[in-house]
């Protein structure tokens, strides 16, 4: 069991990483998700537009264009940085994950020193 401070710090200072990591990885893939998810929302207006699209009448015509446009504009954001971004959160996640399983994961602690150090933790910025 180690009560090393500086051991114990660089563990809670991982696993406080993580928690930061993890919500950053969750917030770019859910907007990773979420452009994707409107491309599928425009493909399917587009898709009943296209049934019901009067090729006679300009004004119907011009709203399917639109749409399309939409949609185009749409894909261009869902492969755009957006998808370098969540992967490298997920990237990034990863490899602390990874550290503190190596450095910290399965290895014992003095729960009193830990509770001390955790009270005053202060942590340098993710690098």
């Amino acid at each position: 069991m180690s009560s090393n401070p500086a051991e114990i710090t660089a563990c809670l200072c991982q696993k406080q990483g993580i928690a930061t990591l993890s919500a950053d990885m969750s917030a770019k893939t859910q907007a990773l998700a979420a452009a994707r998810q409107r491309v599928a929302d425009l493909d399917a207006q587009l898709q009943q537009a296209r049934e019901h699209i009067d090729v006679n009448d300009a004004s119907s015509e011009e709203r399917y264009k639109a749409l399309l446009a939409q949609r185009d504009q749409a894909y261009q954001v869902s492969i755009g940085p957006i998808v370098g971004e969540a992967d490298q959160a997920t990237s990034r996640y990863n490899a602390h994950v990874n550290q503190y399983n190596t450095q910290c994961a399965n290895h014992e602690f003095n729960a009193d020193m830990m509770a001390q150090l955790q009270a005053h933790l202060s942590c340098p910025p993710l690098d």
